[in-house]
């Protein structure tokens, strides 16, 4: 290839470049947040892995350890607390997509949907403690997308959940707080209503000495569940979205953090609130992930050069 033919390829190389970085950086906008059914399921009962297909499972070695949310084709999400121990070991997590179940002996087809962990992000300022409790973690390879393999949309700051009444969270998390050791094998789902931080904060001072000047409830958290308890996330299903439909699209509004037991009255679950976050998401993808335009150009001219 002479330099004439490779100056003329140049400019289109480039483009192909910046469109490739593009797309690869950012959520999927025209994909994201759809699903291939209208249905809905009642809460805590078994669901479709269509109706949430951005629903995974983040795996400690062979053992289920936590959920994350697909928003990426080689990107998830998740609480930073499932990473807490071992974020220095990338090596030694993977991500399970594409099934509902996390039964060992039916994961044989399953496999063909995992991807291994190859980088771990917590969020810079998380110490630990439930404020910051978020983290992203990069796939080994780009996921191809299929029915039950679709990443979910992330909120921005027109995104107005103020009129959604009921979200809904998903996960193969304990049905009953002190059912031990069993989690359902099937993915379940349960439908809850928001709650604004205010009152979040007020139920979470009952039955303590906390004085009321000092919150519980922090800027980056959401809180959902019923006043009388009953239905909730319960051990298990950290990680996992908060999902909340919003004019057709489904967004994640919020990580599974943290609560007081599971479906205890005035003790609703404590959601990171991704909204606050989208923006260190964005940029942190960007950051991290790379076009392989600039690549096709080097090799180009180190054949020139050879």
């Amino acid at each position: 290839m002479g330099w004439v033919s490779l100056l003329l390829l140049l400019p289109l190389l480039l483009r192909a470049g910046d469109r490739s970085l593009c797309t690869i950086s950012f959520p999927f906008i025209q994909v994201c947040g759809k699903t291939l059914t209208q249905g809905r399921i009642l809460g805590g009962q078994e669901t479709t892995l269509i109706q949430w297909p951005w629903q995974a499972s983040l795996k400690y070695k062979t053992h289920h350890w936590c959920r994350v949310t697909l928003i990426h084709s080689s990107w998830v999400m998740t609480a930073a607390h499932c990473f807490q121990q071992n974020a220095h070991d990338p090596g030694a997590w993977k991500v399970q997509l594409g099934s509902r179940t996390i039964k060992p002996h039916k994961l044989s087809f399953s496999y063909l949907h995992s991807r291994r962990v190859t980088e771990i992000i917590l969020h810079p300022f998380y110490f630990g403690g439930p404020p910051k409790d978020i983290a992203l973690a990069k796939l080994q390879s780009p996921i191809r997308f299929k029915r039950s393999i679709l990443p979910i949309c992330l909120p921005t700051s027109t995104t107005q959940f103020e009129n959604v009444t009921m979200c809904w969270v998903t996960g193969w998390g304990r049905i009953k707080e002190h059912e031990y050791p069993r989690k359902p094998w099937n993915l379940q789902a349960v439908e809850l209503p928001l709650i604004d931080q205010k009152t979040c904060d007020l139920y979470y001072h009952i039955g303590t000495k906390l004085p009321p000047f000092i919150s519980r409830i922090y800027d980056d958290m959401i809180c959902a569940g019923f006043k009388e308890g009953k239905k909730d996330a319960c051990h298990g299903d950290s990680g996992g979205p908060l999902a909340c439909e919003v004019k057709g699209i489904w967004h994640q509004a919020g990580i599974v953090s943290w609560g007081d037991g599971c479906g205890r009255p005035y003790r609703p679950s404590v959601f990171t609130n991704v909204s606050v976050h989208t923006d260190w998401i964005l940029r942190t993808i960007k950051s991290n992930t790379f076009s392989l335009m600039p690549s096709k150009l080097l090799f180009l001219l180190t054949l020139q050069l050879s």
